[in-house]
């Protein structure tokens, strides 16, 4: 049946329920109706006894024998459709009727005390008439059925068709769509299911397409980062080869400018994996018990050699023993993301800030820079992929440490935001949600 048409389908089911409802409805007018009829047969049974009984007294009455009343009984109550027999109280037949009628009868047998005299009075009906009815009965119902079934398909193909045929159209309009632009299936022009059919699939019409221009703009902004240290490893081998010759210091130059290229490029691929499978849901998570000012003091002191370099000093005030339940590894690359996003902004002879508090059952990892702070129009955007403001601002990183930092916080049931800037510095906060009862593990 499943490769039948929706429409196909929705009529043979709407026909088999249609069939079985009739069929109980018929079964139901034919029980009844024989009930009805064996009902309306006792009524004439007791109608018939009773009238016996009251002519059999009017006759004992009238100092008639018993014999005498029950032949005066017979005699009047005797039709062609209807037997009836009186019996004394031994059993012996004192007067009937006589009938030559085949086939079923409803008989009705009473005894009666008339008079201090003994009778038993038998009445019998044909039930011919009952049986007639019935018959006609389901004749009519045989006939009238399949007509009723023939209607009703054709009824339910034509409600079918008119239920189905906007989600046809829908259907068609759909497969039209172009996978770019703004067209959609349009505002829904009704407010039942199929308008919130309508409304469901252009909003799902509306996330594909907004995926796949991010998807795009990541492939797109990939291909530009990467093509970068390809391109200068490229251009370095190939000026170190133009030469049949060269010196040691000139390799060994061409090698470093290879190693810091592969270097940079090796963090560029990485970051781009780690933000491919979180989006993928796919990235695994190992949430244990740590201390989270061990991991900010080993993250600080791993910067720290970064920020001399570049005439920086890194502080850190943290100072405590945080008890967190988290992944290790992602909460030190996001402390590190932070601390090397804030050295790079920072200019020589400046210094940097990283600390940490707890309250209401949250931590805040806070870390100041001493830059120049971002301008207004660049600080709706500083989370997304491969922003870089300005060519002064830029370091050496590629525009994703804060969106992979942004993720790693809401890994951890936080946010990370940029709390305040101004002229003298930035600060960012990545707020984590505290487990209930964490131990460190050393």
């Amino acid at each position: 049946m499943t490769s039948l048409s929706l429409r196909m389908r929705l009529t043979l089911w709407y026909t088999v329920v249609l069939v079985v409802v009739l069929a109980a409805f018929a079964i139901g007018v034919v029980w009844m109706q024989g009930r009805v009829g064996l009902q309306n047969v006792d009524r004439e049974l007791a109608a018939a006894d009773a009238a016996a009984v009251k002519i059999a007294a009017n006759e004992l009455n009238e100092h008639g024998t018993p014999k005498e009343a029950a032949q005066e009984a017979t005699e009047t109550l005797g039709a062609p459709n209807l037997s009836i027999a009186v019996l004394d109280g031994g059993g012996v037949v004192l007067s009937r009727t006589q009938h030559t009628f085949t086939g079923s009868w409803r008989t009705l047998a009473r005894d009666h005390t008339i008079d201090g005299t003994p009778f038993r009075i038998v009445v019998s009906i044909p039930l011919a008439g009952v049986e007639r009815e019935q018959r006609e009965v389901r004749e009519a119902t045989l006939i009238a059925i399949p007509l009723i079934l023939l209607l009703a398909g054709a009824g339910g193909w034509w409600l079918a068709s008119m239920g189905l045929a906007p989600i046809t159209e829908m259907a068609g309009r759909a497969v039209r769509l172009p996978l770019t632009g703004t067209e959609d299936l349009g505002a829904p022009m009704r407010d039942d299911e199929l308008g919130q059919l309508t409304r469901a699939f252009n909003g799902l019409v509306g996330r594909l397409r907004a995926a796949l221009q991010t998807q795009r703009q990541f492939m797109a902004d990939a291909s530009h980062e990467l093509r970068t240290p390809v391109s200068i490893i490229r251009s370095a081998a190939e000026v170190a080869l133009s030469r049949e010759r060269r010196d040691e210091a000139e390799y060994r130059d061409t090698l470093t400018i290879a190693r810091d290229e592969a270097r940079r490029l090796t963090r560029l691929v990485e970051d781009m994996l780690v933000l491919a499978r979180a989006d993928a849901g796919g990235y695994p998570v190992h949430m244990v018990n740590l201390d989270l000012g061990e991991v900010i003091d080993d993250c600080h002191r791993a910067v720290k050699v970064l920020a001399a370099e570049r005439g920086v000093q890194l502080r850190s005030s943290t100072g405590l023993e945080v008890p967190f339940r988290g992944d290790e590894d992602l909460l030190r690359r996001l402390v590190t993301n932070l601390l090397h996003n804030a050295v790079q902004h920072t200019p020589a002879g400046g210094s940097t800030t990283v600390s940490l508090s707890s309250d209401n059952g949250h931590v805040q990892i806070r870390v100041a820079d001493g830059g120049p702070g971002i301008p207004d129009a660049d600080r709706a955007r500083i989370f997304d992929r491969f922003v870089r403001l300005d060519e002064a601002r830029t370091g050496n990183g590629a525009g994703l440490g804060l969106p992979i930092a942004k993720w790693i916080a809401e890994v951890h049931g936080g946010s990370l935001v940029l709390e305040s800037t101004a002229a003298t510095g930035s600060t960012f906060c990545a707020t984590l949600r505290r487990a209930e009862s964490t131990n460190p593990t050393k």
